[in-house]
């Protein structure tokens, strides 16, 4: 059952989710707010520094897509239990 709910998930993520988010003009302002906000901070370290930010920023970018995974998928346990 993972392996499906994973499927859907990802098929969910660049579909509907997407533009869902796309619809959101709040969504739109912060990440285009905080990519200028990164590109101005990295703009104003040297080369090392800037790497470890980036590095740290990706880690939490990929954290939040295990735990957003999890929330889904528990979502879609609860709503097949539902139906039952």
């Amino acid at each position: 059952m993972t392996s499906i709910m994973e499927d859907f998930y990802n098929c969910l993520s660049k579909t509907v989710v997407e533009d869902i988010l796309n619809e959101d003009g709040e969504y739109s302002l912060r990440t285009s707010h905080q990519d200028d906000a990164v590109k101005r901070l990295t703009a104003t370290l040297d080369d090392n520094i800037a790497s470890r930010i980036d590095d740290l920023l990706c880690e939490q970018l990929a954290i939040g897509e295990l735990r957003e995974c999890a929330y889904f998928r528990a979502g879609f346990r609860l709503a097949l239990e539902l139906t039952r």
